[in-house]
């Protein structure tokens, strides 16, 4: 299901896999991915958020940047949510909210911290699900990986 050394087109591990976690609903999501989701998405970005203030506070430069990289899945706004993935919905949110109450902290220092959606960049069905859509539909996510980097770093850019 994972064959070693098969890459994507973005040299991401190849997940064969029928049915991923893109496609569970919430009782069908294993305990341990939704921890997983939780630690990479949420858990880990408090930590290093928290532990990166200190450091920052100590270089003299008054304009520093944190950039959590989030995904659409984490709005509320939206009028459409499937009801698939929750637990990738709930840990973006997790982020997006983290970011929400403590950037106004953090600006009080000049560390600007922000979460950037990087847009539509990869195609989250299963590989044989994606593959007969390019095939069927000669569909591709409408941005690409350049674009979604271009996100990430525009806030510091762009000096936000």
């Amino acid at each position: 299901l994972f064959p070693d050394g098969r890459l994507d087109q973005d040299l991401q591990q190849v997940d064969l896999r029928g049915r991923n976690s893109w496609r569970l609903l919430m009782d069908e999501v294993p305990s341990v991915e939704l921890l997983e989701t939780q630690l990479v998405n949420a858990i880990a970005p408090f930590i290093i958020n928290a532990r990166l203030k200190p450091l920052m506070l100590r270089t003299p430069e008054r304009d520093k940047h944190i950039v959590n990289v989030s995904a659409m899945e984490g709005q509320f706004y939206r009028n459409f949510k499937t009801t698939r993935h929750p637990h990738t919905n709930m840990a973006k949110a997790a982020l997006n909210m983290m970011t929400r109450t403590s950037a106004a902290d953090y600006q009080n220092d000049g560390i600007h911290m922000n979460s950037v959606d990087t847009g539509w960049v990869t195609d989250e069905d299963p590989a044989d699900i994606a593959a007969l859509k390019v095939q069927q539909e000669r569909f591709h996510p409408p941005l690409d990986i350049v674009d979604g980097a271009a996100r990430i770093v525009d806030p510091i850019i762009h000096g936000a």
